[in-house]
């Protein structure tokens, strides 16, 4: 999976995007998030190895047993080093997403889940220790959400029935509205509990859904949920109580999780009772732009042939020609090409 990732990602960036036409500044590119926050003899290490590689699933896992096994590694620098080979492929955050074509946002996430449950499996007979892992996610919460996220990320990939539990604390409104950048925070929690979850968390990710102001932070919730067997329900009474327009993509991601747990012609059903229920002019027009397939894919973000890059609210992405610098409430970070 990871290596057909590789093979779109390799193709667009060679046919191009719209970016400026000069490198990044290097000077502003160390006082990045990865450059300043993590110690150079761990970006050394994942640098030492072909970025090619990380793309094959075999590579991938078979590095991350041997960080995670290995005594001379604290925990925060084990997550650390899993950001860093997130980073290689695509899949660590800091408020961008790299949507790949003819991909909605759901789908996407459903195939980071799907790839991240394959890494599970490698550390399912392991039964790892993650209690450092969550205090190091503990403790850097409110300091800083990329660390504390990748901690319990990895912590769930190494033992997703062990972190289950605290995930009822992490998936609260309260524990992620007070993190450092709580985008951030609810992304990492979102993708944790797309692949540990039980009702206790359902119901968290529920209270968000109804609670929640921005589009990206939605549709990450809307994600976790309906990553597992959730009733279809939750999303018909968010949608009706949506109130804001510019929530559209959030509403589209809720009608895409649909489209992939139930037949066609029972979401043209769905989407038919939602015209007639719903209240507001843009919900019924958003409604019958998608019946009618007026939006590509139906995702407004997605392109047949262009890497689409998605920015939470209020981030800010530039693309130079060897990287993308993001910008995100007073966090830069850069993602080299």
């Amino acid at each position: 999976m990871r290596k057909r990732l590789f093979i779109v990602i390799a193709v667009l960036l060679l046919t191009g995007m719209q970016s400026q036409t000069r490198p990044a500044n290097k000077l502003t590119v160390e006082k990045t998030y990865f450059m300043s926050k993590i110690a150079k003899p761990l970006r050394d290490y994942i640098d030492g190895f072909n970025k090619d590689d990380f793309f094959k699933d075999d590579f991938f896992n078979d590095l991350l047993k041997k960080i995670v096994l290995e005594k001379k590694y604290t925990e925060k620098e084990k997550a650390q080093l899993f950001y860093l080979m997130e980073k290689k492929v695509g899949y660590s955050f800091t408020g961008l997403e790299y949507l790949p074509p003819l991909q909605s946002y759901f789908t996407y996430h459903t195939g980071k889940t799907f790839i991240l449950q394959n890494t599970a499996k490698v550390f399912k007979d392991l039964d790892y220790n993650i209690s450092g892992l969550l205090q190091v996610a503990d403790s850097s919460r409110t300091k800083d959400a990329v660390l504390s996220g990748n901690a319990l990320l990895l912590a769930t990939v190494l033992n997703s029935v062990a972190v289950t539990r605290r995930l009822e604390f992490y998936t609260t409104t309260e524990a992620i509205n007070s993190s450092r950048h709580p985008d951030i925070f609810n992304h990492y929690a979102c993708m944790s509990a797309s692949i540990a979850q039980n009702t206790v968390v359902t119901a968290n990710l529920t209270k968000n859904l109804m609670t929640f102001g921005q589009n990206g932070m939605l549709e990450d919730v809307l994600c976790a949920i309906y990553s597992k067997d959730n009733f279809v329900t939750t999303m018909k009474v968010y949608i009706l109580g949506e109130k804001n327009p510019n929530h559209d993509l959030a509403i589209e991601t809720a009608l895409n999780a649909l489209a992939a747990k139930v037949p066609k012609a029972s979401v043209e059903k769905s989407i038919k009772s939602l015209i007639v229920s719903a209240r507001e002019p843009w919900k019924v027009q958003l409604c019958k732009d998608l019946l009618d397939s007026k939006i590509p894919f139906n995702y407004r973000l997605t392109s047949k042939d262009q890497l689409i890059n998605k920015t939470w609210d209020g981030v800010s992405a530039t693309v130079y020609t060897d990287g993308t610098m993001i910008i995100n409430a007073g966090l830069m970070e850069f993602d080299p090409n």
